[in-house]
């Protein structure tokens, strides 16, 4: 019972890391179009404002909560040491993380529309 409580907790904890990691790098890219944008004159001096206030807490809030999870999970609790747990970490990341692979040529062609509707 245990290896199956540590294996789900590896799983959760691969699919988190992964998805935080996947929504900072996404918050990264739209920081980079949006600059690209306003350089272009595409957008105002006000709206690249606006989304970068958006943008960018996100990009802290989900690299930070990223950090703390290895250190909560890896360093102070010791766990993902197993090859279990290094087994379903790994597939729950691998699998979010092609999922978002799979978008992202659609999502960077929203980043670089104006009007924004991503």
């Amino acid at each position: 019972m245990g290896n199956l409580l540590l294996f789900g907790a590896a799983m959760f904890v691969g699919l988190a890391t992964a998805d935080m990691f996947v929504r900072a790098w996404t918050g990264v890219l739209h920081t980079v179009a949006l600059v690209v944008l306003f350089f272009r004159g595409r957008i105002s001096g006000e709206v690249l404002f606006i989304r970068l206030n958006t943008t960018i807490p996100l990009i802290l809030l989900c690299g930070m909560t990223l950090i703390a999870v290895f250190f909560l999970y890896f360093r102070s609790y010791g766990l993902g040491r197993s090859e279990l747990e290094q087994l379903g970490y790994f597939l729950t990341a691998v699998s979010r993380t092609v999922y978002y692979l799979m978008g992202l040529s659609r999502r960077i062609d929203a980043m670089f529309d104006p009007q924004d509707r991503m």
